[in-house]
């Protein structure tokens, strides 16, 4: 593969999910992640009103302001933005160095949120302001996506249609649709843009179109791989052909679980860190491993390693 075939597949399939950018003392290394992202070519950024304890759309488009490189931008609405962001980086200061000591205290704390949250909202007058106060924290006049966060069987999404086509008639807009963290199978349709969880290893599924968005390969992929790698030393062996000598793929799974889901579709897909380092060894993994000579048959090794059987997210 060309250097310019890896830019190309850096910047048109991959993004960068930002759902962990954070204000408070995270600040400056949510603005570094931002700008590692770009300098290691990342040009699609993924974000929503709630993500970062509802600060990540602030950071990024203050980590973006000023710099030249063209990007698009995904947010999302439907899942209000929390009321009030700086309490809540201050309870998570401290409620986080004692989860470190304390069994259960951090799924305790993240299950209280959740049932604490407000449901999602999809009347219009919601999403059109929803939609406008991320434009202004983003800091800019458009957005490439806007995505409906969550939605269920029962939401009514017609009444949306002309609004969002207002939006795109403006030039606010470039496209809209829809997004779950849950699989394809659990996402209700609107619009053109499908978001949802990437398949599970060596499960086979509608094949995923270039509207599509994935995410979900550290979490569902990366432990599948270190899992056959364990049980299967020539697959080991193989997937370590396609790294820099030396390397032990068990360190890798992170690229490997980028490489293997790419290699699925034409899709875009997602993946998120909170730290510029592993950001920048992931990417530069990855370009490695893509511009190997053994790189199909190896995901086909690996993939046939899944078959039959998918293998179920990390908890």
């Amino acid at each position: 593969m060309s250097m310019d075939s890896h830019a190309a597949l850096i910047a048109q399939r991959l993004g960068f999910g930002c759902g962990r950018l954070k204000g408070g003392h995270e600040k400056a290394n949510a603005l570094r992640l931002v700008h590692a992202a770009l300098d290691m070519g990342l040009r699609h950024f993924d974000t929503a009103p709630p993500y970062g304890l509802g600060m990540s759309e602030a950071v990024l488009g203050e980590a973006l302001k000023g710099r030249q490189e063209p990007v698009t931008v995904f947010t999302k609405a439907g899942l209000a933005r929390p009321a009030s962001p700086g309490l809540l980086h201050t309870a998570r200061a401290i409620v986080r160095p004692l989860a470190q000591r304390v069994p259960g205290l951090r799924s305790a704390v993240l299950k209280g949120m959740a049932q604490r949250a407000a449901p999602a909202q999809f009347h219009p007058d919601f999403i059109a302001r929803s939609f406008d106060t991320s434009l202004r924290l983003l800091q800019t006049e458009r957005v490439e996506g806007l995505l409906l966060h969550e939605a269920q069987a029962h939401d009514a999404l017609a009444p949306l249609e002309p609004l969002l086509e207002r939006r795109v008639a403006q030039g606010q807009l470039g496209a809209y649709g829809s997004s779950t963290g849950e699989s394809a199978a659990r996402l209700v349709r609107f619009g053109a843009v499908r978001q949802y969880r990437c398949p599970l290893p060596g499960t086979e599924g509608p094949p995923a179109g270039p509207t599509d968005i994935q995410h979900g390969a550290f979490r569902c992929i990366a432990p599948a791989i270190a899992q056959r790698m364990e049980q299967d030393p020539r697959l080991k062996d193989q997937l370590a052909s396609l790294l820099p000598p030396g390397t032990d793929p068990m360190t890798a799974t992170g690229a490997l679980a980028l490489a293997y889901a790419l290699a699925r579709g034409q899709h875009r897909l997602l993946f998120s860190t909170d730290q510029p380092r592993r950001l920048v060894g992931t990417l530069s993994l990855l370009w490695h491993i893509t511009g190997s000579a053994h790189l199909r048959p190896a995901m086909q090794a690996l993939h046939a390693a899944f078959v039959p059987r998918g293998t179920p997210c990390a908890g």
